[in-house]
Protein backbone atom coordinates (compact mmCIF):
# COMPACT_ATOMS: atom_id res chain seq x y z
CA UNK A 1 0.00 0.00 0.00
CA UNK A 2 1.59 2.94 -0.88
CA UNK A 3 2.27 5.93 1.75
CA UNK A 4 -0.14 8.57 1.65
CA UNK A 5 0.93 12.44 2.63
CA UNK A 6 1.22 13.76 5.70
CA UNK A 7 -2.01 16.43 6.41
CA UNK A 8 -1.22 19.81 6.10
CA UNK A 9 -3.19 21.30 9.61
CA UNK A 10 -0.68 17.60 11.15
CA UNK A 11 2.46 19.63 9.77
CA UNK A 12 1.71 22.89 11.01
CA UNK A 13 0.84 21.52 14.40
CA UNK A 14 4.01 20.31 14.84
CA UNK A 15 5.97 23.32 13.54
CA UNK A 16 3.75 25.40 15.84
CA UNK A 17 4.92 22.60 18.50
CA UNK A 18 8.27 23.72 18.41
CA UNK A 19 8.29 26.35 20.46
CA UNK A 20 7.25 23.94 23.30
CA UNK A 21 8.75 24.73 26.57
CA UNK A 22 8.81 20.93 26.50
CA UNK A 23 12.06 19.40 25.08
CA UNK A 24 10.41 15.94 24.55
CA UNK A 25 7.82 17.61 22.66
CA UNK A 26 10.28 19.52 20.31
CA UNK A 27 12.35 16.50 19.16
CA UNK A 28 9.13 14.28 18.52
CA UNK A 29 7.58 17.33 16.67
CA UNK A 30 11.11 17.37 14.59
CA UNK A 31 10.96 13.61 14.10
CA UNK A 32 7.15 14.36 12.75
CA UNK A 33 8.49 16.64 10.41
CA UNK A 34 11.48 14.38 9.64
CA UNK A 35 8.88 11.91 8.10
CA UNK A 36 6.69 14.37 6.88
CA UNK A 37 9.78 15.43 4.25
CA UNK A 38 8.64 18.99 3.88
CA UNK A 39 10.54 22.38 3.11
CA UNK A 40 7.53 24.15 4.70
CA UNK A 41 9.39 23.47 8.30
CA UNK A 42 12.45 24.79 7.08
CA UNK A 43 12.18 28.42 9.01
CA UNK A 44 11.08 27.21 12.15
CA UNK A 45 13.46 24.62 12.22
CA UNK A 46 16.67 27.27 11.65
CA UNK A 47 16.04 28.46 15.48
CA UNK A 48 16.35 25.64 16.62
CA UNK A 49 19.87 24.95 15.42
CA UNK A 50 20.45 27.00 18.40
CA UNK A 51 18.12 24.95 20.93
CA UNK A 52 19.71 24.64 24.38
CA UNK A 53 19.72 20.86 24.13
CA UNK A 54 22.35 18.60 21.79
CA UNK A 55 20.35 16.12 20.83
CA UNK A 56 17.48 19.17 19.85
CA UNK A 57 20.00 21.17 17.55
CA UNK A 58 21.57 17.84 16.29
CA UNK A 59 17.44 16.77 14.98
CA UNK A 60 17.03 20.27 13.76
CA UNK A 61 20.17 19.93 11.33
CA UNK A 62 19.28 16.49 10.53
CA UNK A 63 15.14 17.96 9.14
CA UNK A 64 16.60 20.94 7.39
CA UNK A 65 19.54 18.74 5.81
CA UNK A 66 17.12 16.41 4.54
CA UNK A 67 14.98 19.04 2.57
CA UNK A 68 17.19 21.47 1.76
CA UNK A 69 18.02 22.85 -2.02
CA UNK A 70 20.21 25.59 -3.46
CA UNK A 71 17.31 28.07 -2.86
CA UNK A 72 18.01 27.98 1.03
CA UNK A 73 21.67 29.15 0.64
CA UNK A 74 20.40 33.25 1.22
CA UNK A 75 18.81 32.06 4.40
CA UNK A 76 21.65 29.96 5.66
CA UNK A 77 24.54 32.84 4.88
CA UNK A 78 22.54 35.19 7.00
CA UNK A 79 22.54 33.01 9.99
CA UNK A 80 25.89 32.99 9.43
CA UNK A 81 25.48 36.14 11.46
CA UNK A 82 23.33 35.27 13.93
CA UNK A 83 23.63 35.63 17.48
CA UNK A 84 23.45 32.40 18.73
CA UNK A 85 26.87 30.58 18.23
CA UNK A 86 24.71 27.53 17.50
CA UNK A 87 22.99 27.99 15.15
CA UNK A 88 25.62 29.86 12.97
CA UNK A 89 27.61 26.79 13.47
CA UNK A 90 24.84 24.85 12.43
CA UNK A 91 24.48 27.52 9.20
CA UNK A 92 27.48 26.49 8.40
CA UNK A 93 27.31 23.01 8.44
CA UNK A 94 24.37 22.85 6.58
CA UNK A 95 25.93 25.37 3.58
CA UNK A 96 28.89 22.66 3.44
CA UNK A 97 26.07 19.78 2.52
CA UNK A 98 24.30 22.14 -0.01
CA UNK A 99 27.91 22.70 -1.79
CA UNK A 100 27.04 25.56 -3.02
CA UNK A 101 30.16 28.06 -4.13
CA UNK A 102 27.88 31.15 -3.04
CA UNK A 103 29.36 30.16 0.57
CA UNK A 104 32.47 30.45 -0.24
CA UNK A 105 33.42 33.63 1.15
CA UNK A 106 31.03 33.49 4.17
CA UNK A 107 32.29 30.60 5.38
CA UNK A 108 35.98 32.02 5.01
CA UNK A 109 34.70 34.83 7.59
CA UNK A 110 32.89 32.27 9.52
CA UNK A 111 36.17 30.51 9.72
CA UNK A 112 37.91 32.98 12.12
CA UNK A 113 34.55 33.59 14.22
CA UNK A 114 35.01 33.84 18.24
CA UNK A 115 33.30 30.71 18.44
CA UNK A 116 35.35 26.84 18.17
CA UNK A 117 31.82 25.58 17.04
CA UNK A 118 31.30 27.88 14.41
CA UNK A 119 35.10 27.94 13.39
CA UNK A 120 35.15 23.89 13.04
CA UNK A 121 31.95 23.60 10.67
CA UNK A 122 33.21 26.31 8.50
CA UNK A 123 36.62 25.05 8.49
CA UNK A 124 34.95 21.59 7.53
CA UNK A 125 32.60 23.29 5.27
CA UNK A 126 35.42 24.75 3.28
CA UNK A 127 36.75 21.70 2.44
CA UNK A 128 34.09 19.88 1.30
CA UNK A 129 33.48 22.89 -1.41
CA UNK A 130 36.08 21.99 -3.08
CA UNK A 131 36.97 25.31 -3.96
CA UNK A 132 40.88 25.63 -4.57
CA UNK A 133 40.21 29.39 -3.58
CA UNK A 134 39.44 28.74 0.33
CA UNK A 135 43.10 27.05 0.16
CA UNK A 136 44.82 30.01 1.90
CA UNK A 137 41.72 30.17 4.63
CA UNK A 138 42.48 26.24 5.30
CA UNK A 139 45.89 27.02 5.48
CA UNK A 140 45.13 30.00 7.76
CA UNK A 141 43.13 27.62 10.37
CA UNK A 142 46.14 25.42 10.54
CA UNK A 143 47.36 27.69 13.41
CA UNK A 144 44.13 28.11 14.64
CA UNK A 145 44.58 27.60 18.71
CA UNK A 146 42.00 24.74 18.78
CA UNK A 147 43.16 21.09 17.40
CA UNK A 148 39.90 20.09 16.25
CA UNK A 149 40.08 23.14 13.71
CA UNK A 150 42.95 22.61 13.20
CA UNK A 151 42.33 18.78 12.54
CA UNK A 152 39.41 20.36 10.14
CA UNK A 153 41.63 22.34 8.24
CA UNK A 154 44.09 19.83 7.16
CA UNK A 155 41.54 17.47 5.65
CA UNK A 156 39.66 20.43 3.98
CA UNK A 157 43.44 21.19 2.18
CA UNK A 158 43.62 17.09 1.55
CA UNK A 159 39.90 17.25 0.10
CA UNK A 160 40.72 20.55 -2.26
CA UNK A 161 44.29 18.72 -3.54
CA UNK A 162 45.59 22.10 -2.85
CA UNK A 163 49.33 21.02 -3.87
CA UNK A 164 51.19 24.18 -3.02
CA UNK A 165 49.73 23.47 0.70
CA UNK A 166 51.75 19.76 0.90
CA UNK A 167 55.71 21.64 1.92
CA UNK A 168 53.41 23.45 4.41
CA UNK A 169 51.73 19.83 5.35
CA UNK A 170 55.10 18.34 5.69
CA UNK A 171 56.78 21.21 8.01
CA UNK A 172 53.61 20.24 10.50
CA UNK A 173 54.37 16.46 11.25
CA UNK A 174 56.72 17.51 13.65
CA UNK A 175 55.63 18.01 17.06
CA UNK A 176 51.82 17.61 16.37
CA UNK A 177 49.74 15.53 17.99
CA UNK A 178 49.07 11.36 16.38
CA UNK A 179 45.82 12.26 15.00
CA UNK A 180 46.61 15.41 13.12
CA UNK A 181 50.35 13.41 11.97
CA UNK A 182 47.59 10.99 10.99
CA UNK A 183 45.29 12.97 9.10
CA UNK A 184 48.42 15.25 7.53
CA UNK A 185 49.75 11.90 5.84
CA UNK A 186 46.47 11.20 4.79
CA UNK A 187 46.30 14.68 3.00
CA UNK A 188 49.21 14.72 1.58
CA UNK A 189 48.97 11.18 -0.17
CA UNK A 190 45.66 12.69 -1.70
CA UNK A 191 47.02 15.97 -2.80
CA UNK A 192 49.79 13.65 -4.45
CA UNK A 193 52.74 16.64 -4.64
CA UNK A 194 55.67 14.08 -5.11
CA UNK A 195 57.53 16.91 -5.21
CA UNK A 196 57.73 16.69 -1.15
CA UNK A 197 58.79 13.09 -1.66
CA UNK A 198 62.76 14.79 -0.26
CA UNK A 199 61.42 16.73 2.56
CA UNK A 200 59.70 13.19 3.55
CA UNK A 201 62.84 10.68 2.97
CA UNK A 202 64.41 13.11 5.13
CA UNK A 203 62.13 12.74 8.76
CA UNK A 204 61.95 8.65 8.12
CA UNK A 205 66.16 9.01 8.03
CA UNK A 206 65.85 11.31 11.01
CA UNK A 207 68.49 9.59 13.90
CA UNK A 208 65.85 10.76 16.57
CA UNK A 209 63.44 8.25 17.99
CA UNK A 210 59.35 10.26 18.33
CA UNK A 211 58.43 7.01 19.72
CA UNK A 212 55.89 4.38 18.30
CA UNK A 213 53.75 5.42 15.65
CA UNK A 214 54.94 9.28 15.34
CA UNK A 215 55.64 11.56 12.46
CA UNK A 216 58.56 8.85 11.03
CA UNK A 217 55.50 6.43 10.72
CA UNK A 218 53.61 8.94 8.85
CA UNK A 219 56.37 9.67 6.65
CA UNK A 220 56.67 6.42 5.88
CA UNK A 221 52.82 6.06 5.04
CA UNK A 222 53.25 9.34 2.65
CA UNK A 223 55.83 7.80 0.82
CA UNK A 224 54.25 4.72 0.18
CA UNK A 225 51.01 6.63 -0.88
CA UNK A 226 52.78 8.82 -3.39
CA UNK A 227 53.93 5.87 -5.42
CA UNK A 228 57.23 7.77 -6.30
CA UNK A 229 59.31 5.12 -6.92
CA UNK A 230 62.36 7.58 -5.47
CA UNK A 231 61.64 6.60 -2.22
CA UNK A 232 62.39 3.19 -2.07
CA UNK A 233 65.43 3.73 -1.11
CA UNK A 234 64.87 5.39 2.43
CA UNK A 235 61.98 3.01 2.90
CA UNK A 236 63.95 0.03 2.09
CA UNK A 237 66.36 1.52 4.71
CA UNK A 238 63.67 2.10 6.94
CA UNK A 239 62.86 -2.12 7.16
CA UNK A 240 66.25 -2.27 9.25
CA UNK A 241 65.19 0.58 11.73
CA UNK A 242 65.62 -0.45 15.00
CA UNK A 243 62.10 1.47 15.66
CA UNK A 244 58.86 -1.84 15.38
CA UNK A 245 56.81 0.97 13.76
CA UNK A 246 59.10 2.13 11.06
CA UNK A 247 59.80 -1.47 9.86
CA UNK A 248 56.14 -2.44 9.61
CA UNK A 249 55.06 1.70 8.54
CA UNK A 250 58.40 0.81 5.56
CA UNK A 251 56.81 -2.60 4.17
CA UNK A 252 53.05 -1.48 4.14
CA UNK A 253 54.63 1.48 2.03
CA UNK A 254 56.72 -0.58 -0.32
CA UNK A 255 53.64 -2.91 -0.66
CA UNK A 256 52.04 0.40 -2.15
CA UNK A 257 54.77 1.25 -4.33
CA UNK A 258 55.39 -2.31 -6.09
CA UNK A 259 59.04 -1.46 -6.87
CA UNK A 260 60.97 -5.31 -7.15
CA UNK A 261 64.14 -2.86 -5.92
CA UNK A 262 62.85 -3.70 -2.84
CA UNK A 263 62.28 -7.53 -3.12
CA UNK A 264 66.02 -8.37 -1.36
CA UNK A 265 64.56 -5.65 1.92
CA UNK A 266 61.75 -7.20 1.86
CA UNK A 267 62.48 -10.77 2.19
CA UNK A 268 64.97 -9.65 4.80
CA UNK A 269 62.34 -8.45 6.54
CA UNK A 270 60.43 -12.16 6.63
CA UNK A 271 62.51 -12.89 9.35
CA UNK A 272 61.18 -10.30 11.38
CA UNK A 273 61.00 -10.92 14.77
CA UNK A 274 57.54 -8.48 15.38
CA UNK A 275 54.44 -10.32 13.49
CA UNK A 276 53.27 -7.41 12.29
CA UNK A 277 56.28 -6.34 9.78
CA UNK A 278 56.74 -9.72 8.74
CA UNK A 279 52.76 -9.86 7.22
CA UNK A 280 53.54 -6.64 5.77
CA UNK A 281 56.73 -7.90 4.36
CA UNK A 282 54.60 -10.73 2.67
CA UNK A 283 51.94 -8.78 1.62
CA UNK A 284 53.71 -6.49 0.08
CA UNK A 285 55.51 -8.77 -2.06
CA UNK A 286 52.65 -10.28 -2.89
CA UNK A 287 51.88 -6.93 -4.16
CA UNK A 288 54.99 -6.87 -6.27
CA UNK A 289 54.81 -10.40 -7.75
CA UNK A 290 58.36 -11.11 -7.96
CA UNK A 291 59.62 -14.78 -8.10
CA UNK A 292 62.66 -14.07 -6.35
CA UNK A 293 60.14 -14.18 -3.18
CA UNK A 294 58.97 -17.47 -3.86
CA UNK A 295 61.47 -19.46 -1.99
CA UNK A 296 61.35 -17.61 1.30
CA UNK A 297 57.59 -17.60 1.13
CA UNK A 298 57.49 -20.69 1.10
CA UNK A 299 59.21 -21.09 4.28
CA UNK A 300 56.57 -18.22 5.44
CA UNK A 301 54.30 -21.50 4.81
CA UNK A 302 55.85 -22.85 8.02
CA UNK A 303 55.78 -19.67 9.83
CA UNK A 304 54.54 -20.32 14.01
CA UNK A 305 52.01 -17.55 13.02
CA UNK A 306 49.10 -18.97 11.25
CA UNK A 307 48.53 -14.89 9.87
CA UNK A 308 52.51 -15.25 8.51
CA UNK A 309 51.31 -18.62 7.24
CA UNK A 310 47.87 -17.41 5.39
CA UNK A 311 49.72 -13.99 3.93
CA UNK A 312 52.55 -16.09 2.91
CA UNK A 313 50.02 -18.47 0.72
CA UNK A 314 48.53 -15.78 -0.68
CA UNK A 315 51.43 -13.80 -1.25
CA UNK A 316 52.32 -17.01 -3.37
CA UNK A 317 48.88 -17.09 -5.31
CA UNK A 318 49.34 -13.73 -6.24
CA UNK A 319 53.19 -14.12 -8.33
CA UNK A 320 51.77 -17.40 -9.61
CA UNK A 321 55.20 -19.32 -9.92
CA UNK A 322 54.35 -23.33 -10.53
CA UNK A 323 56.68 -24.05 -8.08
CA UNK A 324 54.78 -23.61 -5.46
CA UNK A 325 52.17 -25.52 -6.00
CA UNK A 326 53.74 -28.94 -3.80
CA UNK A 327 54.01 -26.69 -0.95
CA UNK A 328 50.68 -25.24 -0.98
CA UNK A 329 49.00 -28.65 -1.49
CA UNK A 330 51.07 -29.47 1.84
CA UNK A 331 49.07 -27.20 3.64
CA UNK A 332 46.20 -28.40 3.28
CA UNK A 333 46.21 -30.10 7.17
CA UNK A 334 46.98 -27.23 8.53
CA UNK A 335 44.60 -27.00 12.08
CA UNK A 336 43.87 -23.38 10.94
CA UNK A 337 41.03 -23.10 8.67
CA UNK A 338 42.13 -20.21 6.90
CA UNK A 339 45.14 -21.56 5.80
CA UNK A 340 44.26 -24.25 3.75
CA UNK A 341 41.74 -21.87 2.33
CA UNK A 342 43.77 -19.28 0.98
CA UNK A 343 46.30 -22.24 -0.28
CA UNK A 344 43.57 -22.95 -2.30
CA UNK A 345 42.24 -19.80 -3.52
CA UNK A 346 46.30 -19.21 -4.48
CA UNK A 347 46.19 -22.31 -6.36
CA UNK A 348 43.09 -21.40 -8.45
CA UNK A 349 45.41 -18.06 -9.36
CA UNK A 350 48.40 -20.04 -10.07
CA UNK A 351 46.30 -22.56 -12.80
CA UNK A 352 48.30 -25.51 -12.42
CA UNK A 353 45.57 -28.24 -12.64
CA UNK A 354 47.89 -30.75 -11.68
CA UNK A 355 46.87 -29.21 -8.14
CA UNK A 356 42.99 -31.10 -9.41
CA UNK A 357 43.92 -34.45 -6.93
CA UNK A 358 44.51 -32.68 -3.75
CA UNK A 359 41.97 -29.85 -4.16
CA UNK A 360 39.26 -32.25 -4.51
CA UNK A 361 40.40 -33.79 -1.00
CA UNK A 362 39.43 -30.41 0.78
CA UNK A 363 35.55 -31.18 -0.84
CA UNK A 364 35.79 -33.07 2.36
CA UNK A 365 37.24 -30.89 5.12
CA UNK A 366 35.42 -29.86 8.18
CA UNK A 367 35.07 -26.07 7.38
CA UNK A 368 32.22 -25.36 4.57
CA UNK A 369 33.92 -22.33 3.82
CA UNK A 370 37.25 -24.54 2.68
CA UNK A 371 34.84 -26.60 0.73
CA UNK A 372 32.90 -23.73 -1.02
CA UNK A 373 36.51 -22.55 -1.83
CA UNK A 374 38.00 -25.63 -3.10
CA UNK A 375 34.56 -26.35 -5.10
CA UNK A 376 35.09 -23.12 -6.57
CA UNK A 377 38.56 -23.20 -7.97
CA UNK A 378 38.04 -26.91 -8.98
CA UNK A 379 35.70 -25.76 -11.42
CA UNK A 380 38.20 -23.54 -12.95
CA UNK A 381 41.08 -26.28 -12.71
CA UNK A 382 38.71 -28.18 -14.48
CA UNK A 383 38.27 -25.66 -17.15
CA UNK A 384 41.87 -25.58 -17.90
CA UNK A 385 42.51 -29.18 -17.99
CA UNK A 386 44.40 -30.36 -20.98
CA UNK A 387 42.73 -32.56 -23.29
CA UNK A 388 44.69 -35.70 -24.55
CA UNK A 389 45.49 -34.12 -27.65
CA UNK A 390 46.80 -30.72 -26.45
CA UNK A 391 48.99 -32.27 -23.86
CA UNK A 392 50.47 -31.85 -20.73
CA UNK A 393 52.62 -29.12 -19.67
Amino acid sequence: MLALPMRADRVDLMIRSLDSPDVAVRADSIEGLIKAHTRKAIPALIPLMGDPVESVRRQAIRAISLVENKSDVPALIATLKDSQARRRAGAALLLGLLNDRRAANPLVTASHDSSVEVRTAATESLGTLGDPHVADALKDRLNDSNARVRLKAIIGLGAIRDAASAPLLVSRLHGRSLTEQSATAVALARIGNRSVVPALAKILRAPTSDGLYGERFYAAYALGALGDHGATGVLAEGLHSSDRSIRSSAASALGYLRDPAAVPDLIHALKDRITLVRWLSAQALGNIRDRRAVPALLKGLKDPNEDIREQSAKALGKIGDRSAVPALCAVFNDSDEAIPKAAVLALGRIGDPRAIPRVRTLLKHRDATVRLAAADVLRNLESVRPTAKQGRP
